[in-house]
């Protein structure tokens, strides 16, 4: 079944794309939208979107509107183009993890670490 789940994660990440950048047409979502992953419940009747937006604050949460305003039209080309027996009914949300990162790159760049010119052998 993981197997199953995986293949439904992977294909709706494609898909979902390929639609957010082609046929939506939503002015709050720009080109700098990207699916980071998709999570299809054990059931598949219902997968979790998370986008990450490059942006401020203001910028990630209009698109994630724009997105959930979407969702209805997402679905239906969904149920038009993919040969599954059950389109799951699609949520999205933001994701943080690469402004976190960014965030502890920050802080590990900003400690100040004595610098070895020369390392001996032990």
């Amino acid at each position: 079944m993981a197997d199953r789940i995986n293949s439904v994660n992977s294909l709706l990440k494609k898909e979902i794309s390929n639609l957010i950048h082609r046929q939506v047409k939503d002015p709050r979502i720009n080109d700098f939208v990207s699916i980071v992953e998709v999570k299809t419940s054990r059931n598949l009747q219902n997968a979790t979107i998370y986008i990450s937006v490059i942006g401020d604050e203001k910028i990630k949460k209009n698109a994630l509107k724009g997105l959930t305003s979407a969702s209805g039209f997402i679905q239906n080309q969904l149920r038009k183009n993919l040969d599954l027996k059950y389109v799951p009914s699609i949520q999205f949300r933001l994701d943080y993890s690469l402004d976190d990162a960014e965030k502890i790159l920050t802080l590990l760049d900003s400690i100040d670490l004595p610098k070895n010119e020369s390392f001996d052998a032990v």
